[in-house]
């Protein structure tokens, strides 16, 4: 274990000022050391409903999004002992020419106290073919997987779960689990699902990516990268499904929101990998990723993306550039974000990458930061903006990725944890899985 010094960005371009005193004390060490050159280790951390219960999950990564030999384990005293590791289901199950990722034994839990059920979400994809060839396929505009999310219910803290429910937003067939291959099924209601939170009003809201028609005849000269291309004539906008809960079907009742969404010329790739919170006014706060990957830089530099509802969900803003609380605006790369709620500090904070320079596309994804978020006027507070962790030239490949990660409140101590493997520190092509798994304490 060893300490972080934690301190803000040098006074390089436009991020915090060098003088600023961070938010946090950082404690970061190694929590699983990379053994196998090319098998990176990935760790996913998560509580289990309200008690103390941590569910760890633990796999190994040798290529992009796709990971191998999951196993789990349990804990009902917060981390201080653990049961024995059981294998998961694998990844993936095949039929036939398809192969199914995902699935109701993965997925991200909230908690919702109006009907006082877990809510978990639910991220489907099926390919066609093998997985790994059709991820490669993808970046060359060949589509070969599809995308659908669901949500799933227990009433007992997770020990046991409710059948997988679709979300939906027009009309299409369910999931058939004897064809796979369904074309109606898979080209209707396809989304990439984001992330669920339970709201003050009694609502519980779930962010989504869908393909929204756009079809500005200038800006279809403009690149158009996956998920932009989810169907002709649409670019990847986002979406929230508002659930209340109905006692006597002991389910929700769905309505969607308007849907919104970024020309072509300013992100390439849409709107993805979606973060809805509520604000302390009541508002609600969607943080999006967009990609400048194949456009001009110096036109249209990467950002980090917000919309905010006035009325739980139902109708979102404009969808605007997230700039510093003096309207400053930052770099940040094409990377997933996450917010999160101190109950220490009743504060809100945002996790994720700010770059020194004008990003290309995914890269460079470094350094991570929090920051707190100014709820009144949504932007980031620039004096609290506080380096988690950085590459050290000296001893990280210009390929390391400090992204991708679990994030949570230790409900006990109060500290946040963060759950990361350092992707690429050791260099890129063949090296880049060799990395080790870290997990950084956050003491506010």
């Amino acid at each position: 274990m060893f300490f972080v010094s934690c301190g803000n960005l040098k006074k390089k371009s436009n991020n915090a000022d060098s003088d600023k005193k961070p938010i946090c004390k950082v404690i970061k060490e190694i929590y699983v050391d990379n053994t196998q050159p090319g098998q990176a280790p990935w760790v996913s951390m998560s509580y289990s409903g309200n008690s103390l219960q941590r569910v760890e999950m633990r796999s190994i990564m040798q290529s992009s999004d796709w990971n191998e030999s999951l196993l789990k384990r349990t804990s009902e005293d917060n981390g201080r002992t653990w049961s024995d590791w059981k294998p998961e289901p694998k990844q993936e199950q095949t039929k036939g020419e398809y192969t199914l990722s995902g699935g109701a034994f993965q997925g991200t839990v909230t908690y919702d106290p109006a009907s006082g059920n877990l809510v978990k979400l639910v991220f489907q994809r099926i390919f066609k073919g093998k997985p790994q060839v059709a991820l490669k396929e993808i970046w060359k505009g060949n589509r070969l997987f599809w995308d659908h999310g669901f949500y799933q219910l227990s009433s007992d803290n997770g020990t046991t779960w409710g059948e997988q429910r679709q979300l939906k937003y027009e009309k299409g067939p369910d999931f058939d689990p004897s064809d796979w291959g369904n074309t109606n099924y898979l080209q209707t209601n396809e989304m990439y699902i984001g992330n669920a939170t339970s709201l003050s009003n009694g609502d519980v809201i779930v962010s989504a990516t869908i393909p929204v028609p756009y079809t500005d005849e200038e800006d279809m000269k403009y690149p158009s990268i996956y998920p932009n291309n989810y169907r002709e004539g649409c670019v990847a906008g986002a979406i929230c499904f508002i659930g209340s809960w109905n006692e006597e079907k002991k389910d929700y009742d769905w309505k969607t929101s308007n849907a919104v969404f970024l020309p072509r010329k300013i992100s390439t790739r849409g709107l993805t990998e979606l973060d809805v919170s509520e604000l302390k006014n009541g508002n609600l706060l969607l943080i999006m990723r967009g990609s400048n990957a194949g456009l001009d830089i110096s036109e249209s530099p990467g950002r980090k993306w917000y919309s905010v509802s006035k009325d739980g969900g139902l109708t979102w803003s404009e969808v605007k550039d997230m700039r510093y609380d003096n309207g400053e605006q930052f770099y940040s790369s094409a990377t997933i974000s996450k917010t999160i709620r101190s109950s220490k500090t009743g504060k809100l904070y945002w996790v994720g990458n700010i770059n020194r320079e004008p990003p290309k596309g995914n890269y460079p994804r470094y350094p991570l930061q929090i920051v707190e978020i100014n709820e009144e006027d949504p932007s980031f507070k620039k004096s609290t903006l506080t380096v988690i962790d950085d590459r050290d030239p000296d001893k990280d490949s210009e390929h390391l990725q400090l992204s991708n990660f679990s994030l949570l409140e230790n409900r006990e101590t109060l500290n946040l944890e963060i759950y990361l493997t350092r992707i690429g520190e050791k260099g890129g092509g063949n090296d880049i899985w060799t990395a080790s798994a870290y997990k950084y304490t956050l003491e506010l």
